[in-house]
C-alpha cells in the first residue's frame, strides 16, 4: 500500500508540474482570455480585479456523538482574489460545557478547526490548489489531528447562480493521539508520552453554491482523505437568508466521519449550528 502511494504521489506531482503546457487540454478548458502580461493591482487603480471578502458568525450548537453538548460557536472567515490567484481560510471554534449522560457528570468540551487554501487558475476552468486543515476536538481520542495537500481541481459551473468544482490531490496526514493508561495511578505525576503518527493521504473533495435569489444562498462541501491507516471522510451544508444588507441567519449541518478511532470514541461526529452572519 505505502509503494503505490508513492508511485501515485509522484505521478500527480509530475503532472502539476506540467500543467502549465498541457493542463488546458487535460481538464477540457480552453486557454484564458486574460492576457499573459502581469498586472500589478495597487488600491485604487482602475480595472484591478482585486477583491478581499470575509465573515463573522457567532450562534448557538447542538453537538451528537461521543457527548451530548449545548454550546455557543464562532467563525471567522477570509478570502482574498487577485488576477488568477485565491487565497481563503477560517477559524471556526466551540466552547461549552457538557453533560455526560452515561456517567452523570458535568465536563468542558472544546473544539478548534482551522483550513488555509490558495488557487492558481491555469485556465478558465483548471487551477492548482494547495490546503491545509486543522482539527482539535477534546475528547475525541486525538490531541490533534492536520493535514497538508496539493492538487488540481476542474469548475464544471461557474455563473452567477450555480458554482460546481470537483479537486483531486495527494498529501500527508499527521495525527496525535490521546494517551490512555490501563490503570492511572500507575502514571500519577509522571510525564504521560503522547503518539504522534504520520501517513499519506489521496485527497478528493468538491464544492456546490448555488444562489437561490439575492438574498438567500445553499452551499456544500465534501471532502474524503484516504489514508494508510485511516480515512476521514467530512460534509459541510449550509443555507443562509440576509436579514439586512450584511447581516444573515444560517443554518448548518456538518459531519466528520473517521474509519478508526481509538478504543471508547465514536466514529461519527456531527454539529448543527443556527448562527447569525455578518459579511463585509
Amino acid at each position: 500500500m505505502g509503494s503505490l502511494f508513492k508511485v501515485v504521489n509522484a505521478f500527480i506531482f509530475s503532472v502539476m508540474f506540467a500543467f502549465p503546457a498541457v493542463g488546458d487540454d487535460f481538464w477540457m478548458g480552453r486557454p484564458s482570455d486574460e492576457s499573459d502580461e502581469e498586472v500589478v493591482c495597487e488600491p485604487g487603480k482602475e480595472d484591478c480585479d482585486a477583491k478581499w471578502e470575509g465573515s463573522v458568525e457567532f450562534g448557538y450548537v447542538a453537538v451528537s456523538g461521543n457527548q451530548e453538548t449545548d454550546s455557543l460557536n464562532g467563525r471567522f472567515a477570509l478570502s482574498y482574489e487577485v488576477e488568477k490567484w485565491r487565497h481563503g481560510g477560517f477559524v471556526a471554534t466551540q466552547s461549552s460545557s457538557t453533560d455526560d449522560k452515561i456517567n452523570d457528570i458535568q465536563t468542558e468540551a472544546r473544539k478548534l478547526v482551522a483550513q488555509l487554501k490558495s488557487q492558481y487558475k491555469y485556465s478558465d476552468n483548471a487551477y492548482a490548489f494547495g490546503i491545509y486543515d486543522f482539527d482539535d476536538t477534546k475528547d475525541s481520542g486525538f490531541d490533534y489531528q492536520s493535514s497538508i495537500a496539493f492538487g488540481a481541481g476542474y469548475s464544471f459551473l461557474n455563473s452567477e447562480e450555480h458554482t460546481l468544482e470537483a479537486e483531486l490531490g495527494l498529501g500527508i496526514r499527521e495525527t496525535k493521539n490521546t494517551f490512555v493508561a490501563d490503570n492511572p495511578d500507575t502514571v500519577e505525576n509522571e510525564e504521560v508520552p503522547s503518539v504522534t503518527s504520520s501517513e499519506q493521504i489521496a485527497r478528493l473533495a468538491g464544492l456546490y453554491k448555488w444562489n437561490i435569489s439575492e438574498n438567500s444562498n445553499f452551499e456544500q462541501t465534501i471532502s474524503a482523505e484516504i489514508g494508510e491507516d485511516n480515512d476521514v471522510y467530512k460534509s459541510y451544508s449550509a443555507i443562509s437568508a440576509n436579514i439586512i444588507e450584511n447581516l444573515a441567519l444560517k443554518i448548518s449541518y456538518t459531519a466528520k466521519y473517521q474509519s478508526e478511532v481509538p478504543e471508547g470514541n465514536e466514529d461519527l461526529e456531527t454539529v448543527s449550528s443556527f448562527t447569525v452572519v455578518y459579511s463585509f
